[in-house]
C-alpha cells in the first residue's frame, strides 16, 4: 500500500489471530508487505487480538486464545491491562454482568483496514484505495447506553447470503459483497464466529474522482 519494495509477506488476518496448532492455521493467507509496515504492526496485532477474543459471542476457541497467549502477555507485562482495557468497569448488559472499556477506535480501525486492503489485493491483485467505513455490534456509546451498530448487523446477517470463506472456520471467515446499483461494496469480516465487523466503502470507475 505504501509502495515500498516488498522484501516479505504478511499474514491477513495477522496469524496470532490464529491459536496455536496446524488444525487452526491451515492454508493462511499473506500478501506482500515492506519490513517496515509489518513489524511495526505487531502491538496493534496484538491488541486487535485481545479486543476480539474478549467480545461478546464468540466461541471456545476465543478462550483459548485469551487463556493462552494474551494471559501470559499480560502475565509478562501487567501494564498491559491498562492498554489493553482502559476505563475498565462494571457494565450491566440486559440480566448479565460484564466488563466494558475504551475502544482505541483510531488502533482499532487501523487494523481492521489492513486486513481488508490485505484481503481486497488477495482477492482482486488490485489496492483498496477508498475510505472504508466500519461497523461492529459490541462497540457501544461511550455512556453504554446502546449498541449503534448491533441492529444494523443483525437485520445484515439475516439478509445477505451467508457466503463466507476461510480454511479456518472457526477463527476466521470473510466475505465481500457489492449493492446492487454497484455503487457500494461490503467486507464482512468474522473472528471466532462471532459478531461480524462491517466494513464499506464507495466504488468509483476508472473516470471517477473521489472528493
Amino acid at each position: 500500500m505504501c509502495d515500498a519494495p516488498a522484501t516479505g509477506r504478511e499474514h491477513v488476518p495477522p496469524k496470532c489471530i490464529f491459536p496455536n496448532g496446524a488444525s487452526h492455521r491451515m492454508n493462511l493467507i499473506s500478501v506482500p508487505s515492506c519490513d517496515r509496515h509489518n513489524s511495526e504492526k505487531s502491538k496493534s496485532d496484538e491488541l486487535l487480538r485481545f479486543v476480539l477474543a474478549a467480545a461478546p459471542g464468540v466461541n471456545e476457541l476465543a478462550l483459548t486464545v485469551v487463556e493462552g497467549s494474551v494471559m501470559r502477555s499480560l502475565d509478562y507485562s501487567p501494564s498491559l491491562v491498562d492498554t489493553f482495557m482502559p476505563g475498565l468497569q462494571l457494565v450491566q448488559c440486559g440480566q448479565f454482568e460484564t466488563g466494558g472499556f475504551r475502544l482505541d477506535r483510531g488502533r482499532f480501525d487501523c487494523s481492521v483496514t489492513s486486513i481488508v486492503c490485505g484481503l481486497f489485493f488477495h482477492e482482486t491483485g488490485r489496492k483498496l484505495a477508498s475510505k472504508l467505513r466500519i461497523a461492529w455490534g459490541p462497540m457501544m456509546a461511550p455512556d453504554y447506553s446502546d449498541a449503534p451498530f448491533l441492529k444494523l448487523i443483525r437485520d445484515g446477517e439475516r439478509v445477505l447470503s451467508a457466503n463466507y470463506v476461510g480454511s479456518n472456520p472457526r477463527a476466521f471467515q470473510y466475505s465481500f459483497s457489492i449493492s446492487n446499483s454497484k455503487s457500494t461494496s461490503l467486507c464482512r469480516l468474522r473472528f471466532y464466529e462471532g459478531h461480524p465487523i462491517y466494513v464499506t466503502w464507495k466504488n468509483f470507475s476508472a473516470n471517477s474522482h473521489d472528493d
